[in-house]
């Protein structure tokens, strides 16, 4: 006996033509084996679960089983194993193994029979599209692939229930990803299709990444092992093409124009067709929140390989049970008037139905592609629409100092977003203003925040705009009259409608108040400066006064005038001073001088009287000269 042969080997060696051989079924449940069946149906897919339906009869439990279903319910929810057997090999014995979770017990009668009992179920992927859930992965560090699918795979499935695989091909870093109100099969199916995975089910191991290596082709040849076969090209729009945007180096990215290679010389030619078909481009979004060119490049492969997959089906009868999901086939087909037969392509099987009968009578139908493409159909999902919702920030200090911001919605437990951009009513740079033109706010660690998602896309959000909660809000007032802006240290601005006034205040009491009626009130508790590079002007319509508990200087660098239309007073307490190279004094009507005393004192001094020069005294005038005195 030959040792560590292939499946292919042994399905080959046990192949006899035109003999459909009878097939037994090794069938556990629960970890109760099942002797007896009356019949056995599977469908296997690549894009959704696979499905399973055994019959067995009212006894095959050893107690007869009714309505009541008192053993048979034990089954809810337990694992059923189901291997595919030759019943009489002659050489050594091929298989072929299922696993798979029950999730539906009848018992049904027809007319008089005694009734049978019905197991029903899915692939354990059932377990992983059983309800939606929100999460979300990255944020406060990025991840990859390999990682998301490692931790939902086994949040559903366990560690060690059922096998599983991981090896991604995907090495990109994610900074943030949600699963959004969908299961974690969806959510799975939906990231395995954006990042140029593959993610199915084989019967066995459930399997996301890359496609495992091959186990050695089955032979499946027309006229023998399979029937009715049927080739079918399809015309498919192959040509999609993604566009993405990264804010942070503010770079617009577009997938590069790659094509999918096929091996097979029908399903090469099927996809050149479809290049002169479709005349229309397909530009949309990508579907992840692309960092780098490679990303949209990667994402638009993967979105080509799902289409290009299916410009090429074969579909068919076959005797052969031991096909699965994934595996490798070679079509070998009969030459025209000849029982001949030749190579025609190489496959991967996508769809497989099986049913066996109590009498062990096997038969099965199969779709599949061309293989080496190194896709698979895209599994069945539905992308879900984010809608905006409130949040919490987290964290204002953004490691690039690009005004981002970090949130944690509510139904994130210790996970948050990554840095996100921040709605302004005007954002931008000019070559006079390159950074922060516009409205800057950036808001305050504990803030709650409005968050919208771009294109409705989860893995996109962005902050809209502040939320007022119960413990922060306060209103208008009455009939709305007051509007504000208040900053975190105690900066406001109050603009109040009732009054028509604007009220300016810092934390330290400065204030500048417009009160609505015409006037304006400056305050500072300490000092005041105005600067002008070039002049100041202070005009009056009537008064202006000027008061200082000290002092007040005046200094100019050249002139100084003060001119009054009126009357011009100027009053000191104690000593008045007036010091100037030359001082000349004009009167265009009398001058009077008033003092107790008056000292006059120069090197010369000249009175010049073009009348009259009068000295009037009460009491004694003296003249005194220290040489001589004249007097004309």
């Amino acid at each position: 006996m030959k040792k560590n042969i292939s499946n292919s080997e042994k399905i080959s060696e046990n192949h006899i033509s035109g003999i459909n051989r009878v097939i037994k079924l090794d069938i556990v449940v629960g970890g109760k084996l099942i002797n007896h069946f009356k019949h056995f149906r599977l469908q296997q897919s690549a894009k959704t679960h696979h499905s399973f339906e055994l019959i067995l009869a009212h006894d095959s439990l050893n107690e007869t089983q009714n309505y009541n279903l008192e053993q048979a319910r034990q089954f809810m929810g337990k694992r059923l194993t189901v291997t595919f057997k030759y019943k009489d090999p002659e050489h050594e014995n091929p298989e072929r193994t299922f696993v798979g979770i029950i999730t539906s017990i009848s018992f049904s009668k027809e007319k008089m029979s005694l009734g049978n009992i019905v197991l029903k179920g899915y692939s354990p992927t059932i377990l992983m599209d059983s309800a939606p859930h929100t999460q979300s992965f990255g944020g406060g560090q990025s991840v990859n692939t390999s990682i998301i699918a490692d931790r939902i795979i086994k949040e559903a499935l366990g560690t060690n229930d059922f096998d599983f695989r991981v090896e991604t091909q995907n090495n990109s870093y994610i900074n943030y990803s949600a699963q959004y109100c969908e299961t974690h099969y969806n959510y799975l199916a939906r990231i395995a299709e954006a990042y140029g995975e593959q993610f199915y089910y084989d019967g066995e191991v459930l399997h996301f990444g890359k496609l495992p290596p091959n186990e050695k082709s089955i032979k499946l040849i027309d006229g023998s092992n399979i029937n009715d076969v049927t080739i079918e090209l399809k015309a498919v729009h192959t040509k999609p093409e993604y566009f993405g945007y990264n804010s942070s180096s503010h770079t617009k990215m577009l997938g590069v124009d790659s094509r999918i290679k096929h091996l097979g010389e029908l399903s090469a030619k099927a996809y050149e067709l479809n290049d002169s078909i479709f005349k229309t481009r397909s530009l949309t979004p990508t579907p992840i929140n692309a960092n780098m060119f490679r990303d949209v490049d990667d994402s638009q492969k993967s979105a080509r390989g799902s289409k290009a997959v299916d410009v090429f089906t074969v579909s068919g009868e076959t005797t052969v049970p031991f096909l699965y999901i994934g595996c490798v086939a070679d079509l070998a087909m009969r030459k025209p008037d000849s029982n001949q037969t030749s190579h025609f392509t190489a496959l991967m099987i996508t769809e497989v139905s099986h049913e066996v009968d109590a009498r062990g009578y096997y038969t099965g139908s199969f779709e599949a592609i061309a293989e080496g493409t190194g896709f698979m159909p895209k599994p069945n999902f539905e992308i879900p629409k984010a809608e905006p919702q409130v949040a919490t920030v987290i964290s204002n200090v953004d490691p690039l100092n690009q005004g981002r911001i970090q949130v944690q919605f509510d139904w994130q437990l210790n996970d948050t977003t990554s840095f996100i951009r921040m709605m302004s009513p005007d954002a931008g740079g000019t070559d006079a203003i390159s950074q922060n033109r516009g409205f800057v706010a950036i808001p305050e660690i504990g803030d709650q925040v409005m968050v919208g998602f771009e294109y409705h896309h989860p893995d996109f959000p962005f902050a809209m705009g502040g939320m007022f909660h119960g413990n922060v809000a306060l209103g208008g007032g009455v009939n709305n009259h007051l509007k504000s802006i208040q900053t975190r240290s105690g900066i406001r601005i109050l603009m109040n409608d009732a009054e028509g006034s604007v009220n300016i205040i810092d934390p330290s009491g400065n204030t500048y108040f417009m009160d609505g009626q015409g006037n304006i009130s400056v305050t500072a508790p300490k000092n005041m400066t105005f600067n002008a590079g070039e002049n100041i002007s202070m005009i009056a319509g009537m008064n202006i006064t000027s008061n200082a508990g000290m002092n007040i200087s005046e200094t100019a660098g050249v002139d100084h005038s003060s001119i009054a239309g009126g009357m011009m007073m100027q009053n000191a307490t104690l000593d008045y001073s007036l010091v100037a190279k030359n001082i000349m004094e004009i009167a265009q009507g009398d001058r009077k001088s008033l003092s107790k005393k008056v000292y006059d004192q120069s090197q010369e001094k000249s009175i010049s009287s073009e009348n009259k020069n009068e000295i009037h005294t009460k009491g004694t005038f003296d003249n005194n000269s220290g040489e001589n005195s004249k007097h004309h």
